[in-house]
């Protein structure tokens, strides 16, 4: 894997570890992983491996995280502003926070 690619990676991986950022530190997380899943298809197996572990933590971590970024901006807006693409799930992070609320009560 690339450089570039590997200090993604691992600036992520690192964030996720101390979810105590402030909500602008995590809206740079959401941009990091854009930018990670732009360069997927030069990652190796075990990186997206790596990656979908993380996925899966940022997941685990979607309400307080989404409680951070609120704090200093609207994520809806900034979607619409910036023309996230739906495959990029990770800027709904609201959403499936709203959604899990409202399936498990």
């Amino acid at each position: 894997m690339d450089r570039v690619s590997k200090k993604l990676l691992g600036y992520l991986l690192e964030a996720l570890n101390h979810p105590d950022l402030s909500g602008f530190e995590l809206i740079e997380i959401l941009d990091i992983r854009s930018q990670l899943a732009a360069r997927e298809p030069i990652l190796s197996d075990n990186d997206k491996t790596e990656l979908e572990t993380l996925d899966q933590h940022l997941l685990e971590l979607a309400e307080l995280l989404v409680t951070r970024i609120s704090e200093v901006a609207d994520l809806a807006q900034m979607r619409k502003k910036a023309h996230v693409l739906p495959s990029h799930w990770w800027w709904y992070l609201d959403e499936i926070t709203m959604r899990k609320k409202k399936a498990f009560g």
